[in-house]
């Protein structure tokens, strides 16, 4: 089969297969809204998979070549896929991605953690504890 020419075709013979399990919860986590609710993977799953699939030296420009592989991708990478992920509302998830990008780096990880107790604490007048130890309160 001729090559695939978008690059998202592979990622989302994944998400196709994975979604099935995915367990989105009854509220977005920041806001409590039960509408517009959409799970936000902290991983991006296009990075993992084409940084997987290149260190593994396997062609997932094909249809043929992802449905190969497509398994022990989302076997390998379960946590990612369905632990570290969160349940926004749209208008959240939106937010989120304007601050790190359609495609967020590996390394925001811990940064979009953070924007997300935050703004949860934002809304509940909760606290949240900053890198340095200190904490704000939010009333």
């Amino acid at each position: 089969m001729a090559k695939n020419t978008n690059n998202r075709i592979a990622v989302k013979w994944v998400r196709d297969k994975a979604k099935a399990a995915y367990v989105k919860q009854g509220c977005c986590y920041i806001c409590s809204s039960t509408s517009d609710l959409e799970l936000h993977h902290l991983h991006s799953i296009t990075n993992l998979l084409y940084s997987w699939a290149d260190s593994l030296g396997y062609d997932i420009s094909t249809d043929e070549g992802i449905l190969a592989v497509r398994d022990e991708f989302i076997s390998e990478h379960y946590s990612e896929l369905y632990e570290l992920v969160y349940t926004l509302c749209n208008r959240h998830h939106v937010m989120l991605h304007s601050v790190y990008g359609k495609i967020p780096s590996v390394s925001s990880v811990p940064k979009q953690k953070q924007w997300i107790e935050t703004q949860r604490a934002k809304v509940t007048g909760g606290v949240v504890t900053g890198r340095s130890g200190l904490f704000t309160q939010f009333t």
